[in-house]
């Protein structure tokens, strides 16, 4: 496990907000990486993983520092990590299939924050041709993207995040290429993150999306349910949730293109390249040594048709 002592980067005004609303102070910061990190010293299946103490620090807020929460979302996470090489395995950016698909920019995290200091990420599963492209290959570098954006930005683990979901160009060749299975495991996965969107804002959508709307929301948990907001494409409902301003221009706002801020996160993954596949190397369980029994990919997702839903919070 990395020995490097974490140093918080954030504002005085943002450490306020940690304080408020997690009860975080230095004291409890250095006491729960203490905890945690002699916890996985005990667990045999995580002995080998390498979890360093920013990482730490991520999964305690956004637990809110419930140790019960912080210990199964990191044994949950890695777990995972392991049960899902589709996603999780061959993490290099420079394979050429990689490439093509951070070139999509099918997953963009804006610069700014909103006007309550969250993180706004955009997705865009409309955005590239889906019968060019694997969609395990388009999560993988989509789940790249967002390992190098949590890596750098500190703050969103304190005020959140919203994500909005652009569904232009997303048709039925989407929906069938794509394996309900492996739709599945992603929204699972998403949803035992560190911390989860606060609202999730659909735009641009179709006759095709309305069609898988009441799939998508049968995976999701009650609490996620009701962070779902259509918007079509009223932008000016889409405004009213999320400041104009710091929107890329295709939406009418001051920010980023598409376009740029796709060139932006493939750069940004490319430089992560070292640090990306070392994470793949040791964000790994070994489920040999799990006490009691390993747990299989059925045991984690159910059988096909009896999906398990995942209730964390």
């Amino acid at each position: 496990m990395s020995t490097k002592a974490f140093q918080t980067q954030l504002s005085q005004v943002i450490l306020k907000r940690a304080q408020s609303e997690l009860g975080e102070d230095e004291d409890r910061r250095q006491q729960v990486i203490a905890i945690v990190k002699k916890w996985m010293t005990q667990q045999p299946h995580l002995q080998r993983i390498r979890l360093d103490e920013y990482s730490i620090i991520c999964f305690a807020r956004g637990c809110k520092y419930s140790l019960e929460k912080i210990k199964i979302k990191i044994d949950l996470q890695c777990t995972l990590r392991t049960a899902l090489p589709e996603f999780f395995t061959g993490w290099d950016p420079m394979k050429p299939r990689i490439q093509d698909a951070l070139a999509c920019g099918s997953f963009l995290p804006l610069l700014d924050y909103d006007q309550h200091d969250r993180k706004v990420i955009i997705m865009r599963p409309g955005c590239f041709d889906p019968m060019l492209f694997k969609p395990e290959d388009i999560d993988k570098a989509n789940f790249m993207i967002s390992d190098t954006m949590g890596r750098e930005d500190e703050q969103m683990f304190v005020t959140g995040m919203v994500i909005i979901v652009d569904v232009q160009g997303f048709s039925l060749n989407h929906l069938t290429q794509k394996p309900l299975a492996l739709f599945k495991k992603q929204m699972y996965f998403l949803q035992s993150a560190p911390i989860s969107p606060k609202t999730i804002n659909f735009i641009r959508t179709n006759s095709v999306f309305h069609s898988a709307y009441n799939v998508v929301t049968n995976m999701l948990n009650d609490k996620m349910k009701k962070r779902l907001k259509v918007h079509g494409s009223d932008f000016r409902s889409l405004y009213k949730e999320i400041d104009r301003r710091i929107l890329p221009k295709d939406y009418g706002g001051d920010g980023l293109s598409l376009a740029d801020l796709t060139d932006l996160w493939k750069q940004k993954v490319e430089e992560q390249r070292d640090s990306l596949m070392e994470s793949e190397r040791n964000l790994r369980v070994d489920e040999s040594r799990r006490p009691g029994k390993a747990k299989t990919a059925q045991d984690i997702f159910g059988i096909e048709g009896s999906f398990r839903k995942l209730n964390i919070d």
